[in-house]
Order: structure tokens, then sequence, then C-alpha cells
């Protein structure tokens, strides 16, 4: 496989200094692993419910998994780059970034549609995010695929995410500092922290979905990213790559069949019983969050956020090999 190289990772945004000298950058290319390192539920996320779901039904009984928390958008990435996971969430466009500094991952399993969302306080004045150009507002890492689904929505439009907006970009919990502290205009963010500002009363003015739907002409929902993994781990490791995909299959299967877990797990979200209306919220707001499709429609969907990233200058040119892969077309 191609070697990564450290200084081009940092360039495109990926990894720190710091990440980099703790962990082996190959070393989630080792071989045959008997315990695969995977991405944890990160309360603050909409995966917070995805292993305790798993767990309540036995969906997991049989995989010798390795749980590793990350500290949420961006964080994840890094791991899965430096070695520290084998599999993670990742989105088109960040693994087409790291393509072009030689490290070939693969979207190998069902990960989320885009849950973005922009809000601003109940009492302010603005109504669309065009009214917000030039204004602060509080987003995600940039390298995370939340960022720069925001950054590829706002540019089918016509706007530069960053050109045209003062950006206060760090982690999500940071973002919402600001925002409860009125430091910011407005908030790009994930679920489920859009969800709780709303039932606080904030105002949501635009999602990053509608703004891609809006903007390319696309009918189909925004995916947000997949599970992903180095391509040479998916080769080395299919059996183990099959039934974790598998296994995240079912877990979302699980969701549309009993979209009220989505409330019964709030705790895995982060809000407490003392926040009904948010509870309350949780369903309706994120089953859509949780996709069934994983094949051709969710691939032409990716392909179609590649296309649109080279044409606006998001990237330089679309990676040399195919980003995703169905492990479950010949079952």
């Amino acid at each position: 496989m191609p070697t990564l190289n450290r200084r081009s990772l940092i360039r495109a945004g990926f990894l720190s200094a710091a990440v980099l000298g703790a962990a082996p950058l190959l070393g989630a290319c080792s071989g045959s692993l008997e315990r695969p390192k995977v991405q944890d539920s990160e309360v603050g996320t909409a995966s917070a419910v995805l292993r305790p779901i798993a767990e309540r039904f036995g969906l997991d009984e049989g995989l010798d998994l390795e749980y590793i928390a990350g500290t949420g958008p961006g964080d994840v990435q890094n791991k899965l780059l430096s070695g520290a996971l084998d599999v993670s969430s990742f989105g088109p466009i960040g693994a087409a970034v790291s393509a072009g500094a030689d490290a070939d991952v693969v979207l190998f399993s069902p990960g989320l549609n885009n849950h973005v969302r922009w809000l601003v306080a109940e009492n302010s004045s603005y109504r669309t995010p065009q009214d917000l150009r030039g204004k602060a507002i509080a987003t995600p890492p940039n390298n995370s695929d939340a960022y720069r689904s925001a950054q590829l929505a706002a540019a089918v439009n016509g706007t530069d995410f960053e050109a045209d907006h003062t950006i206060h970009q760090g982690a999500v919990l940071n973002g919402l500092a600001l925002f409860e502290r009125g430091d910011v205009e407005a908030i790009v963010t994930i679920e489920p922290n859009a969800t709780r500002l709303v039932a606080q009363g904030a105002r949501q003015i635009a999602t990053v979905d509608e703004l891609w739907r809006q903007g390319s002409g696309q009918s189909e929902p925004l995916v947000l990213n997949a599970q992903g993994a180095l391509r040479s781990w998916v080769e080395e490791n299919r059996e183990a790559a099959t039934a974790i995909d598998d296994l995240r299959r079912e877990v979302h299967r699980h969701i549309h069949d009993e979209p009220q877990l989505l409330a019964e797990l709030h705790e895995s979200y982060g809000i407490g019983a003392d926040e009904p209306d948010a509870i309350a919220l949780l369903p309706e707001r994120l089953l859509d969050t949780y996709p069934l499709e994983w094949g051709e429609t969710t691939f032409a969907n990716f392909q179609a956020q590649l296309d649109k990233a080279v044409e606006l200058g998001i990237i330089d040119s679309p990676p040399e090999q195919e980003l995703f892969v169905d492990l479950g077309a010949d079952r």
C-alpha cells in the first residue's frame, strides 16, 4: 500500500504532530487482527446509540471488538489514519483528501445520513444562511465530515463557506459554548446537539441536506459518511469487515423498526431525564439519520459529492481508486 506521508497529512488537516508521534502510522495494516479496533459510541453525536442498541439486542454476540472512544468529529478520522482505529466514520471528501496524501481509505458499510444543522438564537433576525454572510459562526473541526459537508452545501449555492463567514471551528462542545454565550451569531452543529438547542428555544434555519439538494438539484438525502478503513485492512480482514458491516446494518434496522429506541436511549446521547422536550423530539428528528441503503444509490450520492467538490475547487481531483465497496453484494 502507499506510504502515508506525515507532512502531507498535516497539511491536509488530518493529523497533528502529537497524534503522529503517539502511534505508528501503519498500525492498522499489520495483518490479521484478532480484535478489530472500532469507533466507540460518543456522547453528543448521532452514533451514540449504536453500541447500546447492538448490546441490547445481542447483535454483537460472537464479535470480539475493541471499542476505542474518540472526542468527536474529526478526531476519529485522525485515529484511523494514525493506526489507533481500524474502522471509523469517514466521509467521501475526507477519503478523497486522504487519498491525495497517500492514505488509501475505502468506505465499506453504512454510516450516517447528513444531520448537520444551522441554528440561530430564538430572537435572532437571521432567517437563512445567506443572511449570515460576514458574521461569526461556530462550526465543527475543519477536518470533520460535518464541516466538509457544510462547506460543500454552501458552495453549490454560490457561497464560499470560509471566505464569507468568520468561522470559529473546533470541538462540538466548544461551539455550543460560544453559541450559548452569544459570542457567535449562529452555530453549524450535529445531532443530537441541534435537537437539544431547538428544545431550548433556538431556531433551526436550514439543514445541510436541504442546502445540498437546493443547490445541486439532487433529490436523494445527502449521505454524510460511511464506515471506513484502510483498504489493506479490509482486504486482509474481509471476514471481520463483513461482520462489522452486518452489525451496522442490523442496528439501523432495529432503529427503523422501533424509532422510540432513540428516545429510550436519550442518556446515551447525553440528554438527561430533565430534558423531556428534547427527548420527545429525538425519534422525529433523528430517525432518517440512520440509512438502511448501502449500494448503488449511496455510491451515486458519494460520487455526486466528489464531482461537485472537484468542480468547485474543494478538492483538487477525484481519487484514482474507487472509494466505496459493497461487501454484501455476493451474499
